[in-house]
């Protein structure tokens, strides 16, 4: 059997801060994690010393279009090019974020033959149950319906990888569906919707137990009509997705999210698309072209006056969790519990990953103070590792 001490000065489990300490795996799992002083390295084992860094759980990215160059939904051998580049962010579990069947079924292959990388454990279905946006100046779009045969052959499609479906709650059929998610044991999340907040909360009666991307695509807090935003604020029954990349929301309405709900109700996400990875400059995927710009993307012909959206994250975790404590001033523990253990809860995935904790997968990052990644390892083996 593979055995195998990785110390550091540092271990954020990350619902302690361990000084010191250790983890020892044994294949692809953990058998122990603690002080060094307390844990008996075994003579057989392999030794790495990280000396001052900090071992943390890989994180794990529940809302993630593509990356360098390439989305989700290409192809299965696109899938794995993007999941090994994930592996240098430190993220070790990503939920491949796609909207329709064929999608899906991309996904599910890749994630059977294996990626080399990050490793895909689920899927998070953004679509087809989305509010239009009908912009002014677009052709208006009529509300799809919440389709629960539609819904089921997603399902079917998925073998049992779907974790979260997103469903608006103010399109027709929206309630039934959104219960059904629940019945077979799907996380359903309340998604691009600009619908008032006595709406919202009927969804979260139905059971909506996830917000994707708060803040954005979802109707403000206002003082007297708090909307959307304000039920999330609000709703303890709720975890509220957040891209701290820094552009997607302000440091002030972060805070905002992270006072209100705390570490254990935020989950941040990347939302990234394939300009993550990728300089500045113009890109064509599939008929759409898309500018990058200072690290933001937006679609050609973007009207600000019009509508203020971006085309997706293109900052990777690592970046987003510094971006929390430089900005805003959150510890990089609560950063890190919000990039691990909160999103593999809230994708009923915590049995498995999201802690530092024996009989879990040995999915592990080496990080620095300013979340610059060493080492990432996916079940017991190493997929990336920097030069030291």
């Amino acid at each position: 059997m593979a055995k195998l001490a990785i110390k550091a000065a540092r271990v954020l489990t990350p619902l302690q801060d361990l000084r010191d300490a250790v983890v020892l795996i044994e294949n692809d799992r953990i058998e122990a994690v603690g002080r060094q002083a307390n844990i008996l390295i075994p003579e057989d084992a392999e030794v790495m010393d990280f000396g001052d860094q900090i071992i943390v759980p890989g994180f794990v990215d529940v809302h993630n279009h593509g990356a360098n160059g390439h989305w989700a939904r290409e192809g299965p051998e696109e899938v794995k090019a993007i999941a090994r580049w994930l592996a240098q962010t430190g993220t070790t579990s990503w939920l491949a974020t796609v909207g329709d069947i064929e999608n899906i079924k991309v996904v599910v292959q890749a994630a059977q033959e294996g990626t080399g990388g990050t490793s895909i454990p689920g899927i998070h279905c953004e679509g087809p149950f989305l509010a239009p946006k009908n912009l002014p100046g677009q052709p208006y779009q009529e509300k799809p319906l919440a389709d629960i045969a539609l819904y089921h052959q997603m399902l079917e499609a998925g073998e049992g990888l779907i974790r979260i479906m997103d469903c608006a709650p103010d399109l027709p059929g929206a309630m039934e569906l959104i219960r059904e998610i629940v019945r077979t044991g799907v996380t359903a999340s309340c998604a691009h919707s600009k619908t008032d907040y006595e709406t919202f909360m009927r969804g979260v009666e139905a059971g909506i137990r996830h917000a994707t991307h708060t803040y954005n695509v979802m109707s403000g807090l206002h003082h007297r009509r708090p909307n959307i935003v304000g039920g999330v604020l609000t709703c303890d029954a709720v975890v509220g997705e957040l891209i701290p990349d820094g552009f997607h929301v302000h440091p002030v309405a972060m805070e905002v999210l992270i006072r209100c709900k705390g570490f254990d109700k935020v989950c941040t996400v990347t939302d990234s698309t394939p300009l993550a990875g990728l300089s500045d400059g113009e890109y064509h995927f599939q008929g759409r072209t898309v500018i990058k710009r200072n690290g933001i993307s937006r679609m050609a012909g973007y009207d600000e006056a019009q509508d203020g959206s971006m085309a997706g994250s293109e900052w990777p975790l690592n970046h987003d969790l510094w971006t929390l404590v430089d900005k805003v001033g959150v510890r990089l523990q609560d950063t890190v519990r919000m990039a691990t253990l909160t999103p593999a809860t809230t994708a009923g995935l915590d049995k498995e990953i999201g802690s530092l904790e024996p009989g879990k997968y040995a999915d592990v990052a080496v990080i620095d103070e300013r979340v610059h990644v060493y080492l990432t390892m996916v079940h017991g083996e190493v997929v990336y590792q920097a030069e030291r």
